[in-house]
This record gives C-alpha cells, structure tokens and sequence, in this order.
C-alpha cells in the first residue's frame, strides 16, 4: 500500500491528454519568454479564481472562446461556451461565498501562442441555505494567443466530494472509541487484522484501517497490517519494506502534532487503489511511547 499523492496521478494524465491534443513541433526549452508566458498565464488565472470565489460567472469566463466548436468540459458533461457559463451563473446564484485554494499548480508552455494551466486544490462553497460543501478540484484550461491577446480554447474540469460533516464526525468517533477500546491492551501486527475488520462490519462508511507501527530507533519500517473493503468482503495487504510511511502526511502529521488529524486528498496505490483522505490517530502507551498511528480512510467519490 504505498500511499502516494492523489494530485501526482492526475497530473501525470492530464499532462498526457494535453500532449496528445495540443502538442507542438517542438517543444522549447525554459527561456525568459517562456517564464514571461507562464507568469501571464498565472496572472490570468489568479484572476479567474478571484471572479469564481466571489461567484461571478460573466467575469470568471471573460476569456473563454465563443468559437462555437469550442467544448468545455465539467462534471463528466461536455458545454458549449454558451452552455457553460448559463450553467455556472446558475449555481453561482445559489453560492453564498466560496473559497479556492490550491494543492498543485503548473503552466506548460507549448510555443509562444499556446500554454496550459493545470490546478489541483480544494474548493469550500457555502450555499445560501447555509450548506458546506467541500470537493477536490482537478483542472486543465488550454490558453491559445490571438491576435486579441489570450484566449481560453478548451477547459476540462473534474472535482471528488470530501466527507461532509456527518460523515466525518461518524468517522472521528468510531476511531477514537476503537483507540480507547485498544488502549492498554497488548498490540502485534498478527493480531491487528481480526480488531480491523470486526471495526469496518461496524462502520460500512469507512473503506479502509490500519495500525502503522512506529518504528524503532534508527528504523524506517516495523508493520502497518491495513485491511479495506472489496465488493466479495475485506482484503488484507502489509506496507512493503521499502516504503517509508512515517514520511506519509496520515501518519507524520498526528505524531508531530501529538493529535488526531485529517490529511489531504491522496491515491492509494497498492491498496484499495482509490482516492481518499484519512483520519489519523497517534497512539501512545502507559509511558507516553507512541506505539503507532490508527487510521480510518474514506473514499472520495
């Protein structure tokens, strides 16, 4: 299960459809005309996002081309550039504030007259009715430069929901009971599976547990027995040697921080093989030494 960030796979595809469909002759290599673009196009976005967080649709898409074969695409729908922004004054309208903040961004310069803008972050909207939501935001927006200046020819938009409140409260309970009802007890590795999976037959929300075992002085690895859910019941796989999870953010953040904690989005890759965010909890013994960390993971969808 080696855990590795959600936003390295998405970058890793998005780069691959923006090299199929917008690849030049040649592609130049890192010059002050190309930083000069990437800043323009950064400048650009910076203010796209402004318009979005304060819910202005005519202005967030002021650079969308209304060639008529132009598709923007959201939410898995293809939109003409009519289609797309009736749709976003729509939901606009129903926005009382919402918050953009970003986890990965990157300008490719493809030659002086093209460039892409790929973001990966998180998106908080409260509605008028004053309901959160909060989702994953992965977007690509190909800039194509005219004789008008730049224009945005193609945008692909794509988002996963992050746990609501209820959800999450449900999940920060349930493991920190299971973390009273281990305390004090002797904990193995060996013994860990049959504890994990008893836990998620009690909790269907969750998809996934662990106990990562901190590991001794001067090593990177001891045990993190993780069992998660398959559509024939639970499947169990170990932590490979080689993977130094107590530099993973689920398990680094709670120790140093000595408490409970979410992490951000993530693909888990050896495991489940879904993306997801996790609840941690540090673990420590009658003398204060942390005997490892128990997780929760929810899938995004």
């Amino acid at each position: 299960m080696n855990r590795k960030p959600a936003c390295y796979f998405i970058i890793l595809l998005a780069s691959a459809i923006l090299f199929t469909t917008c690849r030049p002759d040649k592609q130049e290599p890192v010059s002050a005309q190309n930083q000069g673009i990437a800043d323009t196009i950064t400048e650009l976005m910076t203010q796209i996002t402004a318009y979005a967080e304060n819910a202005n649709a005519d202005s967030a898409f002021l650079w969308l081309s209304e060639d008529p074969d132009a598709i923007y695409m959201t939410g898995g729908m293809a939109y003409s550039y009519r289609e797309v922004v009736s749709k976003f004054r729509h939901e606009y309208g129903n926005i009382k504030r919402q918050k953009i903040e970003p986890i990965h961004t990157r300008v490719i310069v493809f030659s002086p007259s093209a460039a892409a803008w790929i973001f990966v972050g998180k998106g908080t909207s409260v509605s008028r009715d004053d309901q959160l939501a909060e989702q994953l935001l992965e977007e690509t927006w190909l800039w194509q430069r005219g004789f008008s200046g730049w224009n945005v020819v193609h945008y692909h938009e794509s988002y996963l929901a992050f746990p609501d409140a209820c959800k999450k409260a449900t999940v920060e309970f349930a493991l920190k009971e299971l973390s009273k009802e281990l305390s004090g007890r002797p904990l193995t590795p060996a013994g860990m599976p049959a504890i994990l999976t008893s836990f998620l037959k009690n909790y269907p929300i969750i998809y996934g547990a662990s106990l990562a075992f901190a590991p001794k002085a001067g090593k990177k690895h001891v045990a993190a027995p993780y069992i998660y859910r398959q559509s024939a019941g639970f499947k169990q796989v170990n932590l490979p040697e080689s993977f130094d999870y107590t530099q993973s953010e689920w398990y680094a953040k709670p120790v140093s921080q000595k408490a409970p904690s979410w992490s951000n989005p993530y693909y888990d890759d050896g495991g489940g093989g879904v993306v997801m965010v996790t609840y941690s909890v540090p673990m420590y013994d009658q003398a204060k030494n942390l005997i490892g960390v128990l997780t929760s993971d929810v899938e995004m969808k």
